[in-house]
């Protein structure tokens, strides 16, 4: 069956990186729980074998975690498994203190600050409404054309018009 060598606490290297090792013959596979919950892994924290060699069953390697932040602390629980059996062990990941008075996971109790209840309803209906933003884009057209058009004519003007001296001054 498989065994869990070693799992520390994290380390702080280029990545967050909470190392392990893991001995098992067939190779076993490896998933991680966070805090009970499958922990999903994707480009910001991944399972990295570090070390592997092709006469040993044991693999060395780390959970890399990019930039983890308060929402990242919690318990980190390496499972591993393999047709003769399983294993699990688990280690507590502190990468940042909470930087609020609150848990920010949570919503927010209380109502709107300094906003009427008139306002956030006119807000939803706007929102809801199918083309919130047409009218305004057809106003900012508008004003496109008329200065195209202004400079256009501005720019015949003073070419027609800009020849001549009007106090006698030749060049």
């Amino acid at each position: 069956p498989p065994v869990i060598l070693l799992l520390h606490e994290a380390i702080a290297q280029h990545f967050w990186c909470i190392p392990f090792s893991v001995d098992g013959n067939p190779v076993p596979s490896i998933r991680w729980l966070f805090n009970g919950t499958v922990l999903t892994e994707g480009p910001y924290i991944h399972t990295r074998i570090v070390e592997y060699e092709h006469n040993s069953t044991v693999l060395h390697g780390c959970l890399q975690l990019n930039r983890p932040t308060h929402v990242n602390n919690g318990n980190y629980t390496l499972l591993v498994r393999n047709p003769l059996g399983s294993a699990a062990r688990s280690v507590q990941g502190l990468f940042m203190k909470n930087p609020f008075s609150f848990n920010p996971e949570e919503p927010i109790p209380g109502r709107c600050w300094g906003a009427s209840w008139e306002l956030l309803a006119w807000f939803q209906w706007r929102c809801a409404s199918p083309h919130p933003c047409r009218s305004q884009v057809s106003v900012a057209v508008a004003l496109a054309v008329f200065a195209c058009l202004f400079l256009s004519i501005m720019l015949i003007v003073l070419n027609k018009c800009g020849r001549r001296s009007k106090f006698g001054i030749n060049r």
